[in-house]
């Protein structure tokens, strides 16, 4: 038997977001990359100022408010620099179309284990980002 209590909230379902929820806050705080500190972080007045701008793109689920929009922020930036610390690796290859292009048996072995102990960079076997230039602009 668990040791749960029945009559504890559930843990907070994580916010859901659409690709054009994510382009929408990419590109809102590419536009107002001025308003980001030193961090790489905006200030809670840009967030919720996201948040109202992706509202009316919600088709269902939760609403995004501004912890919503500082925490996918903050997965956004995991992302970027997984992929700056590849690509700044000698002899790694990284291009914005084709990603880390993996080709053959060998690389796609070295990419197993690679990927292993950094699963952001999973998706960009064959593949670019399409957000590495707004956040290289904002950076």
């Amino acid at each position: 038997m668990g040791t749960e209590d029945p009559g504890a909230d559930p843990e907070p379902k994580c916010a859901d977001w659409t690709p054009e929820e994510v382009d929408a806050l990419v590109c809102y705080l590419h536009r107002h990359h001025t308003e980001r500190g030193d961090t790489g972080s905006f200030h809670q007045s840009t967030y919720a100022n996201t948040a109202d701008h992706i509202r009316p793109l919600l088709v269902s689920g939760k609403v995004k408010d501004h912890k919503n929009v500082s925490i996918k922020w903050g997965v956004l930036k995991q992302t970027y620099n997984a992929i700056m610390t590849y690509h700044s690796k000698s002899g790694e290859h990284w291009d914005n179309e084709h990603g880390v292009n993996i080709s053959g048996a060998l690389a796609a072995e070295s990419w197993s284990k690679y990927i292993a102990a950094n699963v952001q960079m999973k998706p960009f076997c064959n593949k670019g980002w399409e957000y590495l230039e707004f956040l290289e602009d904002i950076f």
